[in-house]
């Protein structure tokens, strides 16, 4: 199971990197074309949908390697080991379990919304809405799924992935 979910986390990462270069491809595309007098048809939205899925599908595997900008002004004041940090350090994910939930419940309805209703984009591509909105729903599904992973770990024992890894001080390890 742990293989299974790393991999699912791994995959977002690289369907997010995925999306940043074609961001890039994108912008390099477009101003090569200008010397041109020619464009992409819909390059904004397309650079659109793909920040969102960038930022979106990457929240997994940020998190699990502790490379999200996280508030520790209260949780810092009590030190690790302790049982009201350990404490904090759930209640916090649980909030978080809720929160993400919620999001990713809004987004799987709002792209099956667009699935039924054949929502269509309004700029020079006719493209199905749900084939981007996709990506949003699937990033906040795998997001929701590492936070009761690191919950349901935390509560058999063991430490939670993104205290694991900022123990280490491998934030973002480098494979070999």
């Amino acid at each position: 199971m742990r293989r299974a979910l790393d991999s699912l986390y791994k995959l977002c990462g690289v369907l997010a990197a995925a999306a940043m270069l074609m961001i890039a491809a994108l912008i390099l595309a477009q101003v090569f074309l200008r010397f041109f007098g020619s464009q992409i048809r819909s390059a904004d939205d397309i650079s659109g949908w793909a920040l969102v899925a960038t930022i979106i599908l990457g929240l997994a595997p940020t998190y699990r390697h502790n490379a999200h900008i996280r508030v520790t002004l209260l949780i810092d004041r009590f030190p690790l080991g302790t049982p009201f940090r350990a404490f904090l350090e759930r209640a916090v994910t649980a909030l978080s379990i809720v929160l993400v939930g919620w999001a990713a419940y809004v987004s799987v309805h709002f792209v099956w919304e667009s699935y039924i209703y054949n929502e269509l984009n309004q700029g020079l591509l006719a493209v199905p809405m749900w084939i981007p909105q996709f990506f949003m729903a699937f990033g906040f599904l795998v997001f929701l799924i590492a936070l009761v992973d690191d919950l349901v770990v935390d509560l058999m024992g063991g430490r939670q992935s993104h205290l694991a890894a900022a123990a280490d001080g491998d934030e973002m390890p480098v494979e070999r």
